[in-house]
């Protein structure tokens, strides 16, 4: 009987098969079983019913074992999957000792990781105390999650406080030795960690990787190497290391031979890294070539790939390797691959993408995490549709800064200026910390909206009420509301002010603005200051000879397009894209080698045509937004 309901138990999927299985333990008297309680409460997360969990071990009293309350704060804790939630792991903790129920040594290795979640020193600090009562304090394992736990906690005495610890072990293994070299190495004191090092009176293979990783972090690959060159045995994590810190320094080379000399000890974190040192550097097909011979591939390799096509701008590719993925039905996608995937919708800009996309994360009832929700936010202003992006926001229980950013800068990017002002406010009147971006967004949607008075006021609040020292980015933005509004000569002065060396940006910005209001002594004395910081840049020099032409100056244009011509620096060419069905097209201005230009000319051809014969002919509705 006890052993069929346990295999009930584990199979459970469902809310409703839970309350069938917990009715079961009870009619036949079993509902405290040491056996069966601890899989019932396993059950319960399983089919995400914590609750069901903490009730069933409150209706077994202090009948129910140190193993069924330790299940309940362990996966409260985040393990095995779960989502943490440390606060109630505490609050677990409590339950179990108001029940009668004495915790053990696993109990509080439970509770510090917990802690440790919290990521504040005093309940790490409570915990402690209740180690110590319940004289668990001499226990090796515990003793060893508290050292980690109290340098994890933060604090400005955190080193001091885990090697308080460490020093006042009654008996340390290997396992000690090496959290408190990982420790020092954290916390950037090598030498400290290096005396350790050398004190240890047993190495094991962890104990030098714990070396080579904290000077591969840090991209000392030559101190890295020296370590590992005097490893007595290596394993697959240490060539995994040295081949990650050589690929995060740009060293793909040296990656590389590491590689190729791992012979049969390369795994799948070996691949994955060289997959992802490849992409860095935009040597994608390198990195397909990898990905393709990979003997075994898991999520993380799919990711890499995945991500190493976004960073290099291969959008359609991003999207179509998620599929694959997909197709192949041995993964679920987490949170880095959707954020992928979506930013990749995003720059597509394709409504029925972005509708794909987020129908997928529907029906896969995937968790709604901030990373995500941001993404998705995104995603949808860019595709214009910022009442979807807005309901985003509104869904998300939590919100970080950039949640606000990325709502004011879609309403902005749409034109709703107004909108993107209030999210601001709303934002300042909750209290959330503002950072320099979000006063860039902000002061972009009053560029967008020319919004004068109130980029001033915001420019203002962001040096005299929040202390933000301005960037570049910020007085970019007040010039460019300046010169809209036809201030030039505010403008100019506004620059020369600046504590910072104006960027040919800056001076760019403000030519642009010269040109639409038809200054020609401010073109002139402007594209002067753009010739004087970049005289070899492309994009500024067509800037300046257009402007020239516009005024009529052609001694200028020729000047630009001289310099242009002389150095060798060619005009690169605008390019558009158009979703077609489900298919999206780009192609380059002027373009003679598209497939399909015949029909993309005469389509522009019968578009012109309509635009000037608008007063004879209205246009048709379906035309009327070109």
């Amino acid at each position: 009987m006890e052993q069929e309901l346990l295999r009930i138990l584990r199979t459970l999927g469902s809310p409703h098969h839970l309350r069938q299985a917990h009715a079961r333990l009870v009619a036949a008297g079993l509902s405290a079983s040491p056996r069966l309680l601890p899989a019932l409460v396993a059950a319960a997360f399983s089919a995400h019913s914590p609750r069901h969990a903490s009730a069933a071990l409150r209706a077994a009293g202090p009948a129910a074992s140190s193993v069924s309350h330790n299940t309940l704060i362990e996966r409260l804790a985040g393990a095995r999957g779960h989502r943490p939630v440390p606060a109630d792991a505490l609050a677990a903790y409590t339950a179990m000792l108001a029940a009668g129920v004495p915790p053990n040594g696993f109990t509080f290795t439970f509770l510090l990781r917990a802690c440790a979640l919290l990521g504040f020193p005093r309940p790490c600090r409570c915990v402690h105390g209740q180690i110590v009562r319940w004289g668990f304090g001499s226990e090796v394992f515990v003793q060893n999650t508290l050292l980690d736990v109290y340098y994890r906690c933060g604090g400005p005495g955190r080193v001091a406080a885990a090697r308080q610890v460490f020093d006042e072990m009654v008996d340390r293994d290997v396992v000690s030795w090496n959290s408190i070299i990982g420790v020092y190495m954290s916390s950037g004191d090598y030498t400290g960690a290096m005396e350790l090092f050398e004190a240890m009176p047993e190495r094991n293979v962890v104990s030098w990787n714990t070396l080579v990783a904290g000077f591969a972090r840090v991209g000392d690959m030559v101190t890295a190497q020296t370590v590992f060159d005097r490893m007595p045995s290596r394993n697959a994590i240490s060539w995994n290391l040295m081949i990650s810190g050589y690929a995060s320094s740009g060293d793909v080379e040296a990656a590389r031979s590491m590689f190729d000399r791992m012979d049969q000890k390369k795994d799948v974190v070996s691949w994955t890294a060289m997959v992802s040192a490849y992409a860095k550097i935009g040597d994608l097909d390198t990195a397909k070539e990898l990905f393709d011979h990979m003997p075994l591939k898991n999520l993380v390799s799919w990711n890499a790939m995945i991500t190493g096509y976004n960073h290099n701008s291969r959008y359609g590719e991003a999207l179509r390797t998620f599929q694959l993925m997909m197709l192949e039905g041995r993964f679920r996608p987490d949170e880095a691959t959707l954020v992928s995937v979506v930013s990749a919708c995003a720059q597509l800009g394709s409504v029925e993408y972005c509708n794909w996309i987020s129908s997928f994360i529907r029906k896969s009832n995937v968790h709604l995490t901030i990373a995500l929700g941001n993404a998705l936010i995104d995603m949808f202003a860019k595709c214009g549709d910022v009442g979807r992006a807005q309901s985003i926001f509104y869904e998300m229980k939590t919100r970080c800064i950039i949640t606000w950013t990325t709502m004011i800068s879609g309403f902005a990017f749409n034109g709703l200026c107004r909108e993107a002002l209030l999210v601001y406010n709303n934002m300042c009147r909750e209290g959330v910390e503002l950072d320099d971006m979000v006063f860039i967004a902000a002061l972009a949607a009053c560029v967008h909206g020319g919004l004068l008075q109130e980029g001033w006021s915001i420019f203002n609040e962001m040096v005299e009420q929040y202390n933000i020292q301005p960037r570049m980015e910020h007085y970019g933005c007040v010039v460019d509301l300046l010169g809209r509004a036809g201030n030039l000569q505010e403008a100019v002065l506004f620059i020369e002010s600046m504590p910072l060396e104006p960027s040919v940006v800056i001076w760019a910005t403000l030519l642009s603005s010269c040109v639409a209001h038809g200054n020609a002594e401010f073109i002139d004395y402007v594209s002067k200051k753009i010739t004087e910081l970049e005289p070899f840049n492309s994009s500024y020099q067509v800037l300046v000879s257009n402007s020239s032409a516009l005024e009529g100056r052609w001694d200028g244009v020729i000047g630009a397009r001289t310099i242009m011509r002389n150095w060798g620096i060619e005009k690169v060419p605008g390019s558009s894209s158009i979703q077609v069905g489900s298919e999206v097209h780009e192609f380059l201005a002027k373009d003679t080698m598209h497939e399909r230009r015949k029909e993309i000319y005469e389509t522009v051809d019968g578009l012109m045509a309509l635009m000037r014969h608008t007063e004879e002919a209205p246009w048709p509705r379906h035309c009327s937004t070109l």
